[in-house]
């Protein structure tokens, strides 16, 4: 688990940070770009975040950007979602990323439910690898722009 007791834990948890800003900033110009370039309607929104949890196995440190929607008519909201982070465990680093949309009327290819479009985990990573796993999976992440057309939004 990282603890930060001496200038190597420090090293490792600046890098940690500094990789996730990096990759936070990536995530955040692909999903304003993707926002910007669909007619999402007019109550629509794009919620980027930060999360830090606290889980059983350690801390999380979750990248999470949600194009937020309404179908025209419906009170009730539905979500593009796009995740990835790094959960520090005591077996090492795991990492996750996933697209998932929760609809709550069909919309395009999909009926209304959640539907996991893109999802990948890996466990008991050392930290550079979970960094270079991480980036992997935002830039898989970064190159699902298809999927506002598979839901049938227009291009503007």
């Amino acid at each position: 688990m990282l603890n930060v007791t001496g200038a190597d834990d420090a090293e490792s948890t600046a890098l940690l940070l500094s990789t996730m800003h990096r990759l936070y900033q990536q995530l955040d110009d692909f999903t304003t770009q993707l926002y910007l370039a669909h007619n999402f309607g007019d109550e629509s929104g794009l919620v980027p975040a930060v999360l830090i949890e606290k889980h059983a196995a350690g801390p999380e440190l979750r990248l999470q950007h949600r194009i937020s929607f309404f179908a025209e008519g419906d009170a009730d909201v539905s979500e593009l979602r796009f995740s990835a982070g790094v959960t520090i465990t005591s077996a090492g680093f795991t990492v996750q990323a996933m697209v998932d949309v929760a609809l709550e009327r069909p919309f395009g290819e999909f009926g209304a439910d959640v539907h996991t479009l893109y999802f990948e985990r890996l466990d008991q990573l050392s930290l550079m690898d979970a960094l270079s796993r991480l980036q992997e999976q935002v830039t898989a992440l970064c190159g699902m722009g298809d999927v506002p057309c598979r839901l049938g939004f227009a291009a503007r």
